[in-house]
């Protein structure tokens, strides 16, 4: 089965692979050997350090990037918007193969309903841009409470965003987070790397279908293989198996407005 993982966070030999460095070869063996056929990355350095310099970083490496199956991912700060015109922002990104979004209000320091916040929100909602999103972003006392109203109130003023959810094991043990948003609103996607309890991936798509779920693999976190097999004996159809591991997010990037 062929997977495209949405959720590859790469360091900086990753991002020297990419751009055709000496361990090229070994990164793409790795993708080969667990049916990676295509994958989103993600500058570490865009999270841990600074979102502009890691998008700077990102932006070069992608230059000599010419695989038709990599994808990058652009991390946002409200200081975006500010700075640059933030359309020729996405489109210059968009046309060096950036395909999705990603935001770390907590990790950031900036509020998710920010004022420049809401003006991003609404021109990569005219766009059909996809914007990710880890829910442990929004832990504000230390897994004790989650700002989910501020997460319903996001989802509420743009329904038409493309907002996918990145779930880690601890908050998929709880479905009180999930179920009420999903019912709520049918833009609202969950990436899947940590749901890994017997017969949660199963139970959501019992419940929910196999529309609005995404297949990511959380690496270097987490292996490839770990996710990758957990798909492939999830005791749901083809199908089902299908949509989630890869056609749902190609779906996605396949109907970006630029």
């Amino acid at each position: 089965m062929d997977f495209f993982d949405i959720n590859c966070i790469a360091s900086r030999e990753i991002m020297e692979s990419v751009s055709g460095g000496e361990s090229a070869g070994d990164f793409y063996c790795l993708l080969s050997k667990n049916n990676i056929k295509k994958i989103v990355l993600t500058n570490k350095l865009s999270i841990n350090y600074d979102w502009n310099t890691g998008n700077d970083e990102l932006s070069k490496a992608l230059q000599f990037n010419n695989n038709e199956n990599v994808y990058f991912c652009f991390v946002l700060c409200p200081d975006v918007y500010h700075m640059f015109k933030f359309k020729d922002y996405l489109k210059n990104a968009y046309d060096n193969k950036v395909r999705l979004l990603r935001i770390f209000p907590k990790s950031h320091l900036f509020y998710l309903n920010d004022y420049y916040m809401q003006k991003i929100y609404d021109e990569i909602s005219g766009l059909d841009f996809p914007l990710m999103l880890d829910l442990k972003e929004l832990d504000i006392t230390g897994n004790k409470y989650f700002a989910i109203d501020d997460l319903r109130m996001l989802l509420s003023r743009h329904k038409r965003l493309t907002l996918i959810l990145q779930t880690s094991l601890k908050q998929c043990m709880f479905n009180r987070f999930y179920f009420p948003l999903l019912e709520e609103f049918e833009n609202l996607y969950l990436e899947i790397s940590g749901m890994l309890l017997m017969d949660q991936v199963e139970h959501y798509v019992e419940k929910f279908g196999a529309g609005r779920l995404i297949f990511g693999s959380n690496y270097p976190e987490t292996d490839f293989s770990i996710n990758t097999a957990r798909m492939e004996f999830a005791e749901i159809s083809q199908q089902d198996k299908e949509n989630i591991c890869f056609n749902n997010l190609n779906n996605i990037f396949n109907n970006i407005k630029l």
